[in-house]
Order: structure tokens, then sequence, then C-alpha cells
């Protein structure tokens, strides 16, 4: 049964188009993943099913009732007061199932963790009965537990979901179908998102080697043509000795050779114009970061603690927890939501007592909640406002992230979740800081995005504390282990990739 057509849809931002749709049809228990760079509109087309944004031309014709987890906290300008009314009485109002479930409160409470808010937002969306499910980001601040339990109820769910997911491991799970958002353009590939990017090599190869074959023919037809006309301009006339009748026959020889030669040249010259044009495959641009030179933590440590505890309204978070930050380690911090990873990052960027932090450190923290961002200023003021480097390094640093010519100037109000992270990225990369905290930095990036991330972390000398929920990425990055035990209040030190202490505490 039909559930969602798109039909002849156009969707601008500005003056820029951001994709266009000649027609899409979803079915009814399709598992379907919306793929794309941070900024090609993947929330926008979400928005636009969700009835939130209307496209610039075309319409969408949705049959069902829906459910819809957003990215973000904050409310779009362009929506209704009756749409906003909607969603906060639906998040005032989760049941204790469902909320037991989730291992999220049941009411609204400001001081919840990013993951909590997380838990709530997706408890709300699939408590309320649809026909349509709609997630943007389900997994971002979501800890490893809570991504499995989100996998098997997605696996369940017998409706038609729509998701955009950084979560590679989610997507190749639940996903039967991508639905791709490239250079303006939506494409449709069956099949999972590890298939979805078999595909794309493959189309990818098909077009490359196409475009040369077109190249290799178009030159030889080049060359073909320059050959007839300079053979044809080299036939001789007739010689001044040879006789009257002798000349004539040598010229009407020349030009019927010139004619047949000319002829040829006039051809291929059509079949060169007839030739059909192979465009250079399309791939988006490679993100390469790099890190400026920062002054070195000569120090064993960059951060320690002997002996922590610490209690938040009546619970004990730790308990007599001791850790070490070697200051030439990646260290990944992991725990349940809620255990304390936020509190204790916080803790150590405040050095509280007990806490000691090398003097010679200078700590570079990203925040999941984007605190280091100023929504009034542009992309550049914000990466400039903490940076010792020339306007050119920091552009230059941008075009790596593709925050091109005048994308530069847009306010950090109107950028995507993804497109946020990599600013508030670009702003710690120019701060010349040797130790970096990030607090969730892969949220919302796009797979691109993604890969960049990892490769730069891996290059980076300092030191470093990642608090992250993405199996992928901790193992490509972090090379030991820092485990909250909610249980006791203790932290447990492993010196080793994630997924060993994964296999060896199971």
């Amino acid at each position: 049964m039909l559930k969602i057509s798109l039909n002849k849809i156009k969707k601008y931002y500005g003056d820029r188009l951001l994709f266009e749709c000649a027609g899409l049809s979803i079915y009814s228990g399709e598992k379907v993943a919306i793929a794309g760079t941070n900024g090609a509109g993947k929330t926008t087309l979400l928005d636009i099913i969700a009835g939130i944004k209307t496209p610039d031309e075309g319409f969408a014709d949705i049959r069902g009732n829906i459910s819809y987890a957003r990215q973000l906290d904050e409310d779009d300008d362009d929506e209704s007061e009756e749409i906003n009314a909607r969603r906060d009485s639906e998040a005032d109002h989760i049941s204790d199932k469902i909320a037991g479930e989730f291992g999220a409160p049941a009411g609204y409470e400001t001081h919840l963790s990013g993951g909590e808010k997380t838990r709530r937002r997706i408890a709300s969306a699939l408590e309320n009965p649809c026909g349509i499910l709609l997630l943007d980001e389900p997994t971002s601040n979501l800890d490893i537990s809570a991504i499995k339990l989100l996998e098997e109820k997605l696996d369940a769910f017998d409706g038609t979901l729509i998701i955009v997911s950084h979560d590679r491991a989610l997507l190749d799970k639940v996903c039967t179908r991508v639905i791709e958002i490239e250079n303006s353009n939506i494409n449709d590939f069956d099949g999972n998102f590890a298939s979805y990017e078999y595909q794309k090599k493959l189309i990818f190869e098909r077009a490359g080697f196409e475009r040369e074959k077109y190249l290799s023919e178009k030159k030889r037809l080049e060359r073909a043509v320059i050959d007839k006309k300079q053979k044809s301009k080299q036939m001789k006339k007739a010689p001044k000795r040879m006789g009257n009748s002798e000349a004539r026959l040598h010229t009407r020889a020349v030009n019927s050779k010139k004619k047949k030669l000319d002829g040829a040249a006039d051809a291929l010259k059509s079949r060169l114009a007839r030739l059909e044009v192979k465009e250079k495959p399309y791939c988006p641009p490679e993100i390469k970061i790099g890190v400026p030179d920062h002054e070195r933590i000569h120090s064993r440590a960059a951060a320690s603690c002997g002996s922590l505890s610490k209690s938040f309204d009546g619970r004990i978070l730790f308990d007599g927890a001791a850790f070490e930050l070697p200051s030439g380690a990646k260290t990944a911090l992991s725990g349940p939501n809620g255990s304390g990873k936020t509190t204790l990052v916080r803790m150590i960027l405040e050095r509280e007592n007990g806490i000691w932090v090398s003097e010679r450190a200078r700590i570079g923290y990203f925040s999941q909640d984007f605190e280091t961002l100023d929504c009034e200023k542009t992309i550049l003021e914000n990466v400039s406002s903490s940076s010792a480097h020339s306007e050119t390094t920091v552009r230059t640093l941008l075009a790596c992230l593709l925050f091109r010519r005048d994308e530069v100037y847009k306010k950090a109000a109107m950028l995507s979740g993804g497109e946020r992270v990599k600013t508030a990225i670009a702003k710690i990369l120019l701060g010349g800081f040797n130790f970096l905290i990030l607090d969730e930095p892969t949220n919302y990036l796009d797979v691109f995005s993604l890969a960049a991330l990892e490769g730069v972390l891996r290059d980076y000398g300092g030191a470093m504390l990642l608090c992250s929920h993405d199996r992928r990425f901790i193992n490509a990055v972090a090379d030991r282990c820092l485990i909250i035990d909610e249980k006791n209040g203790k932290i447990i030190t492993y010196e080793g990739k994630y997924a060993d202490y994964d296999l060896i505490s199971l």
C-alpha cells in the first residue's frame, strides 16, 4: 500500500537548489534510510514528509499518521504554534512502560543528559500509534545498550520507517532501502547501507570507465579530423612543367582525392558531434583536515585522580573512583546514559578538588550541546574568535570541511546539526589546544565527515578524552578505555581497544 508519494518536488535554501525529485514512492512496511552529506537536505526532506515544511514546487501525498523524533531540541522558526504545542504535549506524556524500557524518566526534567533526552524522544515516537515513523539521528548521545534496544524495536516495527542516521551498523541491520540526496538529486537504492555503499562504488567505477572511453574516442576522432584536413591541404597542385592535358588530369585526380578527404573529415566531425558526452562522475569532495602544531604536554599524564567522589540529587555517581589520562594517549570514556560521563568531563574542565590537570594543558572542549558556538555569529566569526591563525588559514580549514566561499558567513543558528559539529571541531583544531575533550563529536555527521574525523583524530599527537557511543568510531580512534561502572561508582581502566574489552566483558 502506498504511504508516501513525492511529486515533482523542489526545495531551495535561499537561491540554492537543495534538492529536486521528479517522483518517489514509499510503501507500507518499507524501512528506508536517507543518506547524504551534511547540509544536503536530509532533515528538510523529513520535515516535508512530516508536514512541518512545504516544498517550493510540487507536492507530497502522505497517507497515514506520522510519529516524528526530530534531531535537535530547538524549534524551527517556521514551525507553527500548533505543531510546537503538539510536540511539547507528546514529550510530557510518556507511559511508565515505554519509559522503563528505554531507561528514561516518564516526565521531562531540565537536568537530563543528552542521552536521556534522546531516549525520551525515541520512546515518545515509538509509543504513539503510527503507520509512518520518522527518526532523525536517533542514536545521537545514546549508549550502546540503548542503541541495541532501538535496533530491536525498529526491526520489530511493522509500519513504514524513514530514518536519518550516521550509525552505519544500525542502518545495516534495520534498513532495506536507501534514498540518497546527492548534488541536488534524489537517487534510490535497494538494500541496506553496506549494499548502498557497494552499489555506489560500482556506479562510480562504471561512470569512470565510460568517461575514459568517451574521452579516448573523442580524442581519436579529433585526431582523425585533423589528419584528414592536413592530408587534404597537402595535396599538390599540378607542376608547371606539365602540359595542359596532363595538368587537367592531375588536377581532376587531386580534387577527387581532396573531396574524399574533406568528406571523410566532415563525416568524422558529424560522428564527433553525435558522440554521447559522458560527464565526470560526481564524487563528494574529499575532506582532509590538518591539525596545526601545538605545544606538547611533557608530563606523564594530562590529568589524573586518585580518589573521586561525587553525588547528584542524592544519587552516587563516583565513589573513590580513580583514573589517569596519559599525555600521549587517546582515551575513550564509556558508560550508560546518566552514569556521569558529562559530569566527569565538566569536573576535569573545572579542575575540581581531587582532580589534577597539568599546568601546561590547554584544553579544547567539544560539547554535545554546542556550548562553544555563538548562534548569533557566523561560521567564520565563531572559528576565528579563539584562533591566533590568519583568516586565510581559517578559511582553508573551513573549505576542507566543505564550507566554501560565502557559506562561511552563515550564522550558526542556521546550520544543520552536522554543520554545527564541523564548525565546533574547526574551532577546536585551530585553537592551539594540546588536550582535547570531545563529548559525542560524531553526532549528526555524515559518513564522509565521520571518516575524515576518524583520520585526523588518529593523527593527533596530544592527549585526548573521547566520549562516544559510536562503536566503530571509538575503535578506530581510541587506544585505551575508561569505563564507568555505575553499580559501584568506580572507573575501570582497560589498556586496549573497546572492542576487545567488550568481548572480555560478555
